[in-house]
């Protein structure tokens, strides 16, 4: 490497920035089970000012990214959120919107077959992008485990028929005027497919 090209990326790594998921800080497992680990963040003030002590000793990572189900208590002011982030010094990343945990969602949520479901899940991620936009957030990350687990467990042939009639899940989002920006990104899985999106409005 020339010493232009060293300069370009030191430049590069003096800007370059992490954001920490704050369910990262608490007791999580896989589909077989949770783990129980000593001194996991319990709420969302324990998971801030963990991120805010990686972020002191990384000097990389000044924003957490929020799950709407798992850090935000309905009826609260997200602006409590945003007062608690600042404290902490740190700033709200992404809003992920929650579209995997209900057991509704288990045929899939913006492209299931029913159309109740796809609704509902539409208002949820359009939810989703209003919290955003409270807490000062430009990016509400979707995660979609549409898909089967295995084999007999839906029809395929009539769910690619009803995920080609179904409308583009995104279009969710044309009402929305602080809509800037779509970008998906598909990610296969043997025997299942997951959808990883992000919403960027300004």
């Amino acid at each position: 490497m020339t010493e232009d090209s060293h300069q370009r990326v030191h430049n590069a790594l003096d800007h370059f920035e992490i954001e920490v998921p704050s369910w990262g800080f608490a007791d999580t497992g896989t589909r077989f089970g949770k783990f129980l680990q000593d001194g996991a963040a319990i709420d969302l003030a324990d998971k801030l000012s963990d991120v805010s002590q990686i972020h002191k000793l990384m000097g990389c990572c000044p924003k957490v990214a929020l799950n709407v189900l798992w850090d935000f208590t309905e009826g609260d002011s997200p602006g409590k959120v945003v007062v608690l982030a600042e404290k902490h010094g740190v700033e709200i990343g992404s809003i992920n919107a929650n579209l995997f945990e209900d057991q509704e969602y288990r045929l899939g949520s913006l492209c299931n077959a029913d159309p109740k479901l796809r609704e509902r899940a539409s208002r949820h991620v359009i939810d989703s992008i209003k919290l955003g936009q409270a807490v000062n957030s430009r990016v509400v990350s979707l995660w979609m485990a549409d898909g089967i687990n295995y084999p007999g467990h839906d029809s395929i042939g009539q769910w690619r028929v009803d995920r080609r009639l179904a409308p583009d899940p995104l279009l969710a989002f044309r009402d929305s005027r602080h809509l800037k920006k779509i970008s998906a990104e598909r990610k296969e899985r043997r025997g299942n497919s997951g959808n990883l999106a992000s919403v960027s409005y300004a």
